[in-house]
């Protein structure tokens, strides 16, 4: 048998991945391989942004050799600032674009072997970045500032 007719033989069977819905929603990985997970909105947010290096240098003192992906829903100049992160951080990062991917992510950290971790959302790993944010969203009302004890 040629490689050709080899190769027409497994195309004709189906994709030959495990799992490839889970592998489609997790940008080309397994879920037990997370470490760190944000949604979409997440990780346009410049306090997640500004944190992301510290993040990072976490992640990679407690895990060793980590990976980022990224989606290629988040805007361009995101897309890149996230890959220079990563570069620093001496990660290797790619934008994953794959045909059927309805993933609710913006960025993934994983490592190469299960972790098997209960949570790897931001918002319960990092709460305090979220918490920075919202309050410096949220203004102070005119007349607190003027009647507020010191």
């Amino acid at each position: 048998m040629t490689d050709l007719e080899k190769k027409v033989l497994e195309r004709a069977s189906g994709e030959q991945r495990l799992n490839p819905d889970e592998q489609r929603k997790y940008f080309g990985t397994f879920a037990e391989r997370l470490v760190l997970s944000i949604l979409l909105e997440d990780a346009e947010n410049q306090t997640i942004f500004e944190g992301f290096d510290a993040i990072l240098s976490d992640l990679k003192a407690a895990y060793g050799k980590c990976y980022l992906k990224i989606s290629p829903k988040l805007s361009l100049d995101s897309q890149m600032n996230y890959m220079k992160k990563a570069q620093k951080a001496e990660l290797s990062a790619t934008i994953v674009d794959e045909d059927n991917c309805q993933s609710p992510f913006g960025l993934l950290v994983h490592t190469d072997k299960a972790e098997n971790l209960e949570t790897t959302d931001i918002r319960t790993l990092y709460p305090q970045l979220l918490r920075q944010s919202s309050k410096e969203t949220s203004p102070k009302p005119f007349w607190r500032k003027w009647f507020s004890k010191k």
